[in-house]
């Protein structure tokens, strides 16, 4: 099944505010929003995460070596990159 990017964007930002109930925080959630510094993702939860999207999308995804890649860069992800990430390992 070939998605849009919208609806990679709905069902990611879906999946995010799912998790997001648990958590202590407040703000809206956007397209532009940062992972780890807004959101304070941690490892595990980018696990959580991360295979709560494969699991979603019937799709094994290199989120390990995204996540490498991050720390590897020092910088954070956000909801866009993410999505876009999703997106291309579903092309």
């Amino acid at each position: 099944m070939e998605y849009s990017r919208g609806q990679v964007e709905e069902e990611v930002m879906g999946l995010i505010k799912n998790l997001a109930q648990d958590w202590d925080y407040s703000k809206p959630i956007t397209s532009e929003t940062l992972l780890f510094s807004e959101l304070g993702f941690e490892s595990l939860d980018a696990v959580v995460f991360g295979t709560a999207v494969q699991k979603h999308f019937e799709k094994q995804m290199p989120f390990a070596e995204l996540l490498a890649e991050l720390g590897k860069e020092r910088r954070d992800l956000s909801i866009s990159e993410l999505v876009d990430f999703v997106r291309t390992q579903l092309s």
